[in-house]
């Protein structure tokens, strides 16, 4: 099972009354690809909003020394952004996205990775609250009306006591060692990004990256793993045969008795098979490489034998 806990709206209303000894702060961490015209924070700003949502920004909460897209941050960046979001290390977060399930479970790792002592919950989903508020919006209700700051909470000093981090990434040099010793055979290692980026036949959504994929890793398809409607994760009775079929469509297996890894393009839709194969059941937890294809591309790139393009 995943560190943070998957419910649904109605789950989320019975967390809301519950009594609590902890704040509960709905956190929108919603992101879009770099080729659509969408800003999350724009349509965080326009609203609707969770109540009280405060806006959590994987371009923001990064590591600001990488040259690659929002890579995970270090311990003290994390304690410096989520200080100036007003958070404290004992808040219960539900963690959501305006698309369903896209940008949302890799904050939700974010959270719980770095070390956040609070529950950390990830609504699945948002698109299923708006059509339960369309029905009854005292039960459901949302915060409506244009605003500017990203956080109604003052200044905090926030501070985690232990992160996770060597439990849940791998970089680069850990892949490259994989490949090189010829021990990436021992692991389920998938892929995230659409089949046809795999095999290199459809263009990177960022300008100038080469398509194509790790060699000796396998394609696992996120989108077959979402409700087609909602793009919220399938239920989990549901994702385990999803994500066998999926495989089996791409010509690739699951084994039980390795361990398993996974990425996409920039570690964002990475979050998305890793929750989903831990809340199937087929793996207790998966690290991801954080850097993904981005990092892989760029740094070697120009060297043949660590770039494939066919299936």
């Amino acid at each position: 099972m995943s560190a943070y806990k998957i419910i649904t709206p109605k789950e989320l209303v019975s967390i809301t009354k519950s009594a609590s000894k902890s704040r509960i702060v709905p956190v929108d961490a919603s992101w879009h690809m770099p080729n659509t015209n969408r800003s999350g924070l724009k349509e965080y700003q326009q609203g609707p909003r969770l109540p009280n949502a405060i806006f959590f920004d994987i371009d923001d909460v990064k590591d600001d020394q990488s040259q690659f897209p929002h890579m995970l941050p270090t311990v003290s960046i994390f304690n410096e952004k989520l200080s100036k979001l007003g958070l404290l290390p004992s808040d219960t977060l539900i963690v959501y996205d305006k698309i369903g399930n896209f940008a949302s479970p890799r904050a939700a790792w974010t959270f719980t990775t770095l070390g956040h002592e609070g529950d950390v919950y990830l609504l699945n989903n948002y698109n299923d609250y708006l059509k339960l508020h369309d029905k009854d919006s005292e039960a459901y209700p949302l915060e409506k009306g244009t605003v500017e700051k990203i956080t109604n909470f003052s200044p905090t000093n926030y501070e985690v006591k232990e992160s996770h981090i060597k439990d849940q990434v791998v970089s680069i040099d850990d892949v490259k060692k994989l490949l090189d010793s010829g021990e990436i055979k021992n692991y389920n290692f998938y892929d995230a990004r659409s089949f046809d980026r795999y095999k290199g036949t459809a263009p990177e959504p960022r300008a100038g990256l080469s398509s194509g994929h790790v060699p000796g890793v396998s394609s696992l398809p996120f989108l077959p793993l979402l409700n087609p409607e909602t793009k919220g994760l399938l239920p989990n009775e549901e994702l385990k045969e999803a994500i066998l079929k999926t495989l089996e469509s791409t010509g690739a297996h699951f084994d039980p008795s390795k361990p398993t890894l996974c990425m996409c393009g920039t570690g964002v839709t990475g979050a998305i098979i890793k929750t989903a194969l831990e809340e199937s059941g087929l793996v207790k937890s998966s690290k991801l490489y954080d850097g993904s294809w981005t990092e892989w591309a760029l740094t070697l790139g120009n060297q043949p034998e660590y770039i494939s393009k066919s299936k």
